[in-house]
């Protein structure tokens, strides 16, 4: 009897912990800015190598951040786990349908070149190129002092009120490390919602809505970084 009811509560402590899981991924992530640059660093910086990395594919956030209490209400920390599951796969299902939509998007790459434009319009750093790896000794070797890092860590569209009104998001860490070192001399993590709230269904209907979307996105996202980083 005892080790039915130690059974019991592994197979409770999971189920709650999938729960806990599943909320968490509908809520806003903290965003803000963990290392700031400085006049004297900036001045120090003469060629910086931008490398954007995007290991997801697009994400779609409508039913899972429309979590209810009614799973959880009638069948208990099991009920909450359907639920949540149910609205995970619908998500999936939406995200699979606008695959062909993006799939010759390159969304690193879009802001490999977002970033490369800003920083030179701003005159920031003499020179910036997009470098192929995040190796600093190769970087180094190439002549850079800086290597500006970016991972996509989500992208795609987010419920942003109304039933199934999605626009643009962005989950974005990024960071500037100085060479040889490597020490991080501006750091950020950013999630940022950006567009018109539309009807999922629009985003579906027109591919060329979705790719304009996202990519004004990431241009909207490297100018408030690069002005971050150019004006400490």
């Amino acid at each position: 009897m005892a080790r039915a009811n130690c059974f019991w509560l592994l197979t409770l402590r999971k189920s709650f912990l999938f729960i806990i899981g599943a909320l968490l991924t509908g809520c806003v992530a903290t965003t803000g800015t963990k290392a700031t640059m400085t006049g004297s660093d900036l001045a120090q910086i003469k060629k910086v190598g931008v490398f954007v990395a995007s290991p997801h594919q697009i994400s779609v956030r409508a039913a899972r951040d429309k979590m209810t209490n009614t799973g959880a209400a009638l069948f208990g920390l099991v009920g909450a786990a359907v639920e949540a599951g149910y609205k995970s796969s619908k998500d999936s299902g939406h995200a699979d349908t606008l695959l062909s939509a993006v799939r010759n998007f390159d969304p690193a790459h879009e802001s490999a070149v977002a970033l490369r434009d800003r920083f030179a319009a701003a005159h920031v750093f003499q020179t910036v190129e997009i470098v192929a790896s995040d190796n600093r000794r190769a970087a180094e070797s190439a002549g850079f002092d800086a290597l500006f890092q970016q991972t996509i860590e989500e992208w795609g569209l987010r419920l942003c009120g109304g039933e199934d009104r999605v626009r643009v998001e962005l989950d974005v860490h990024s960071r500037l490390v100085t060479l040889p070192e490597g020490a991080v001399r501006w750091e950020r993590d950013e999630l940022m919602m950006d567009g018109a709230c539309r009807p999922i269904s629009e985003f579906q209907a027109d591919p060329e809505v979705l790719r304009s979307s996202v990519k004004s996105a990431i241009e909207t996202l490297a100018g408030r970084t690069v002005n971050e980083i150019a004006f400490p």
